[in-house]
């Protein structure tokens, strides 16, 4: 019976915490107007069900053209109904223009921050955007380089449900 208990844990255990990290390289990037403006770069990206993401990394290069500064160069990170979850401005505090190099040194937890967010469709969507419009309906930034975001998948409650029944009735036939 023991070991019947240790296999549903290892199972249920495995279900719910299949971590994974989405690399996105970034080659020429641009940020152009403020949030919601349709000449900002957005992409999307299916992780793949219900999405729990519990930290992000970054190792970027932004160059801004003058007169726009580095610290208004920001990503969004939202869910496929553009609600903001989180926005992402590596270059906080750097009122100037030029180019720049910013890294997080590894993957930020999100969870530590109370910054983590749920997927309910699995869809995380980034937009590209600049705090301040230098330069309307044309490019202000430039980003090179990759930002990761890592989550878990989380099963939907019927697999969930189906996992259980089964083991109840493994657990079932074992004793009889």
């Amino acid at each position: 019976m023991k070991k019947l208990a240790l296999i549903a844990a290892f199972a249920a255990s495995a279900l719910a915490a299949q971590a994974a990290i989405l690399d996105i390289e970034l080659i020429d990037v641009t940020s152009n107007d403020p949030l919601g403006d349709p000449d900002n770069l957005v992409a999307d990206f299916d992780l793949g069900g219900m999405a729990h993401v519990v930290g992000i990394g970054w190792d970027v290069e932004i160059f801004a053209d003058s007169p726009s500064w580095l610290s208004e160069a920001k990503v969004a990170f939202q869910d496929s109904s553009s609600s903001t979850l989180i926005i992402l401005t590596p270059g906080v505090g750097d009122n100037f223009s030029g180019t720049e190099s910013y890294s997080s040194g590894g993957i930020v937890d999100l969870i530590g921050l109370a910054l983590d967010f749920t997927l309910t469709d699995g869809i995380l969507r980034l937009e590209f955007f600049d705090s301040f419009d230098d330069y309307p309906n044309d490019w202000d930034d430039v980003w090179n380089g990759h930002i990761q975001v890592e989550y878990n998948v989380v099963p939907e409650p019927a697999t969930m449900a189906a996992l259980g029944l089964g083991l109840a009735a493994m657990a079932r036939r074992r004793r009889k």
